[in-house]
């Protein structure tokens, strides 16, 4: 199966006044562990990890996370490290098929309550863990940080390599490390970045922020054509209103997309929290003739395992 294919659009959605074509970057058929912008935002993080010599590493993450998912499928393989993953909320007896994953995977679960998680680093339960094992490396939640957008620079290089002269990329946000990976590429074409997090509209100055670094970073080590600011602030189109209700919500008329999408376009399978929502986004913008662009390249974040949590 190629790993870019073309995107039939649903008949509802077909428009005389949209004449371009829909391609999707099939990420998530990448790595059998961590599919998707998962492998990409882990991989720094994880030779930073043996740099430093840790011998414990830990994340953070909620009860169906795709990051800690991935995060315990790649530790497994992995031996040098004893893995600990920080939960959003209260452990249940019954515990999710993520984290039955994660302790198939021998990830040791510390369960926090979410005015402590919301605390990062500076949580109750993170002084808890330092103190038990002294030498822990910490992921920031989603793999996010310089280093996970350092992996995200690389993505965007390799599917950049792949050609076909695109005038615009789309991807999903959730902490916005990805997009700020692929926004610091200096291809030069217009990136639009769908949150999918209700009342995110700060996230663009964040993505924008930690490109700008990490271009900076790159131009300290090679003879990287940085541009300034300015040229990715112009290729930057942030949309905070796609969200249908709020993080993992789903509005009907969104069920109603993913069922018409599934229909004529059946082997590209779409995520419950990311990728359908943003290629809705996309399909509601064509409809109106609000899309302008002739060849659109949709980067598809994986995920697919979080249906479970839809069951």
């Amino acid at each position: 199966m190629s790993i870019i294919q073309p995107f039939i659009v649903p008949r509802r959605y077909q428009s005389s006044l949209s004449q371009g074509q829909i391609f999707v970057y099939r990420g998530d058929l990448e790595h059998p562990y961590a599919p998707g912008n998962k492998w990409h935002k882990l991989k720094y993080h994880l030779l930073e990890a043996q740099t430093r010599q840790a011998k414990f590493i830990a994340t953070f993450g909620g009860p169906y996370s795709n990051h800690l998912h991935a995060f315990a499928q790649t530790l497994h393989t992995h031996q040098t490290f004893k893995a600990l993953a920080v939960i959003r909320g209260e452990l249940h007896p019954q515990l999710t098929p993520t984290l039955r994953d994660m302790v198939s995977n021998n990830v040791e679960l510390w369960p926090t309550l979410r005015f402590d998680y919301k605390r990062g680093l500076n949580a109750d339960v993170v002084k808890q863990i330092n103190a038990l094992y002294g030498d822990v490396y910490w992921i920031p939640e989603g793999g996010g940080g310089v280093l996970g957008a350092q992996g995200c620079l690389d993505w965007a290089k390799s599917i950049e390599a792949l050609g076909n002269q695109y005038d615009a990329w789309v991807v999903s946000a959730g902490t916005g490390t990805t997009a700020a990976g692929l926004l610091s590429h200096p291809q030069p074409v217009d990136l639009h970045v769908i949150s999918a997090l209700k009342g995110a509209e700060q996230q663009r100055a964040d993505i924008l922020a930690q490109a700008l670094r990490l271009r900076q970073l790159e131009k300290l080590k090679t003879t990287y054509n940085a541009t300034g600011e300015s040229d990715l602030d112009g290729r930057l189109f942030f949309h905070s209103d796609a969200h249908e209700g709020g993080f993992a919500k789903h509005s009907g008329p969104l069920l109603e997309f993913i069922d018409e999408c599934n229909a004529v376009n059946p082997d590209l399978p779409l995520d419950p929290i990311y990728t359908c929502k943003t290629l809705f986004y996309v399909m509601k913008q064509w409809q109106k003739g609000g899309w302008p662009y002739r060849r659109t390249l949709l980067i598809h974040t994986g995920g697919l395992q979080g249906w479970r949590g839809y069951v």
